[in-house]
């Protein structure tokens, strides 16, 4: 019978914790644009789809931080989130896909707290995970 050492007990827990965070902040990104989408972007040609593409997006790699614990899907969760926050700085500067954000809302601003959160929680968790790989 295989048992763990304590220090592939800590990382096996940090590594929970971190995708279970990691989860929960693509959840709550994807759902807050789902719900910008459904409020404020519905008609905004191109804009209004991605939305939705985002908050699906959210949803599998939420789903694959989870079930996998895996660093490529977590690298992947890092990428949607700075992805999700080049497009806010473009649609708020220079435009994207012509559209320009004239102003950013309460909401706007939250979800970018919690893409920059996903991004520094998603980083620790991919770290972790890959340190772990290499020794076991």
């Amino acid at each position: 019978m295989m048992t763990l050492s304590t220090s592939m007990r800590q990382h096996s827990a940090a590594v929970i914790g971190l995708c279970v965070i990691q989860a929960g902040l693509l959840v709550t990104s994807g759902l807050i644009h789902l719900h910008l989408e459904q409020t404020a972007y519905r008609h905004v040609k191109t804009i209004g789809p991605l939305f939705i593409v985002q908050f699906v997006s959210c949803l599998v790699l939420a789903a694959a931080v989870l079930v996998t614990r895996h660093t490529l899907a977590l690298v992947a969760s890092v990428l949607l989130a700075a992805g999700t926050i080049v497009g806010f700085v473009l649609a708020r500067t220079v435009g994207i896909f012509n559209f320009k954000l004239p102003y950013s809302t309460t909401l706007a601003n939250q979800v970018l707290v919690v893409e920059i959160a996903a991004i520094v929680v998603g980083v620790m968790a991919a770290w972790v995970t890959w340190r772990a790989s290499r020794t076991a």
